[in-house]
């Protein structure tokens, strides 16, 4: 894979990344999870798409229909292996009053 190329998929991987955080939402660690997932499995679906001699959507050296596709299955793996976020209340607790009992 030529250096043009690398960067032309870390700037699609990172764009896939931005738009599966903007339709699940989250936080700044969310983001930064997708991002770093879809380099990964974009990176792996192009790899095992060259080692199998797949050759589907091909701009330049990139095969971009098994690396979007490893994208998406990535991000969807994540997702559930990070299960639920947790959110932050901000430290207001509601106290017990003598009515909460009746």
């Amino acid at each position: 894979m030529t250096t043009p190329g690398a960067a032309l998929g870390l700037l699609i991987a990172s764009i896939l990344g931005l738009l599966f955080h903007l339709a699940r939402g989250g936080s700044l660690p969310r983001l930064a999870l997708y991002i770093l997932t879809s380099w990964i499995s974009f990176f792996a679906g192009q790899l095992v798409s060259a080692w199998l001699g797949w050759q589907a959507w091909r701009v330049g050296t990139l095969n971009l229909l098994p690396a979007v596709i490893a994208t998406g299955i990535g991000l969807t793996a994540a997702t559930i292996l990070a299960g639920p976020e947790r959110r932050r209340t901000g430290g207001t607790r509601r106290r017990a009053t003598p009515l909460d009992d009746e």
